[in-house]
């Protein structure tokens, strides 16, 4: 009788444990999985700094850019006109001289005792033609004789300027305003007769002589202005007119001279400095212009990227004409267009950005290679 309730106690024990047991593991499984950390949230995207600019379109130049050479609007290799022994140097190497001043001269006494012999004869000979004129109005002496004295007197005369002449030419004068630049000979030299023993030029206004090729000759014509650099006075640009265009070109370039001539007042342009002339071909207006190193080249094509709310857009544009440092865009960017010119290196189409001063900020790497072409 007692042994079914041992059973029936015994398996009732074990369902209450068993049920106890349940719980308790249900309990710790509950509470494990409410201290499990939900998952991260995604990482927000970096955006990548860039530097845009906006397009305004504005007038461009296609302008042809020509090496020229600076050269003195007048130069002269003076030369004693009479031969001598040089006596006196009057102006030496970088002296500004005055037209008409002494520069040079040489040994003249032979030509002065000339002259003071022709100056005597000069003298004599119209003291004797006065005598003789009054003689011939009283009829004291023939007609012919006076004309004879008369003949005389102006012989000697001729003979007085020639001398004069001849010892003037003893002297090199300067034949305009301008400096000095080589001289050839010293004091105690021997000259000969047109010998070059002084080289003076002049400065105050220049030549700007270049060579222009076929296809641009037609629209330099003289009279018009034209503009140009030298690297050797960088931030400065002159002007000048054109003076001079070959009609014949030249055999071996077959390019045509031409020649500028420009004011030189503050003495900033030296004889043989090399220059660039502006020659302007065509002009555009509103035209698009943006840095040609915002332009991405790929297979043959050329791309920028503009930056629109925020993501980096690529466009396909077409380069009508460079112009130095920039590109003239035909197509693929409007006005108003926000382009990248900066920190495109490495831009992926849709891409985050953040123009300079945005935050937040990150830079794209420097060594990925731009988004291929599609």
């Amino acid at each position: 009788m007692n042994a079914p309730k041992s059973k029936s106690y015994l398996l009732g024990s074990f369902l209450v444990w068993g049920a106890l047991t349940l719980v308790v593991a249900l309990i710790v499984v509950f509470g494990a999985l409410k201290k499990r950390p939900e998952p991260a949230a995604a990482e927000e995207e970096k955006a990548v700094a860039v530097r845009t600019i906006a397009i305004d379109p504005r007038k461009v130049q296609d302008v042809l850019s020509l090496p020229a050479r600076i050269e003195p609007l007048q130069e002269a290799n003076l030369g004693a006109e009479r031969a001598g022994r040089v006596v006196e140097i009057l102006a030496d190497k970088g002296q500004a001289v005055e037209a008409g001043q002494p520069l040079l001269r040489v040994d003249d006494r032979l030509w002065d005792a000339a002259r003071r012999r022709a100056e005597i004869e000069a003298r004599d000979t119209e003291r004797d033609w006065k005598r003789w004129k009054e003689l011939e109005k009283t009829g004291a002496v023939s007609a012919s004789e006076y004309e004879a004295v008369a003949r005389r007197r102006d012989a000697a005369k001729i003979a007085l300027d020639e001398t004069e002449t001849m010892q003037a030419q003893c002297e090199v004068r300067a034949p305009f305003a301008g400096t000095v630049v080589d001289r050839l000979v010293d004091v105690g030299d021997y000259a000969n007769e047109g010998q070059a023993v002084l080289r003076v030029i002049r400065l105050d206004r220049v030549k700007v002589a270049f060579d222009v090729p076929e296809q641009a000759v037609s629209g330099l014509q003289p009279g018009q202005k034209k503009a140009f650099t030298l690297s050797a006075l960088p931030g400065r640009e002159f002007a000048g007119t054109v003076v001079f265009v070959s009609s014949q070109a030249d055999r071996a370039s077959n390019s045509f001279a031409a020649e500028l001539e420009a004011d030189n007042a503050d003495g900033a342009l030296k004889a043989g400095m090399i220059a660039q002339v502006a020659l302007v071909r065509q002009e555009r207006e509103g035209a698009v212009v943006v840095p040609l190193a915002a332009v991405i080249p790929r297979k043959g094509e050329h791309y920028v990227y503009a930056a629109v709310d925020g993501r980096a857009v690529r466009k396909r544009v077409r380069i009508a004409a460079l112009t130095g440092h920039e590109a003239v865009l035909e197509s693929g960017v409007e006005p108003g267009d926000r382009i990248v010119v900066e920190g495109h290196r490495g831009l992926q189409d849709g891409m985050k950005v953040a123009e300079a001063g945005a935050e937040p900020i990150a830079v794209a790497p420097e060594a990925a290679a731009p988004e291929a072409a599609e």
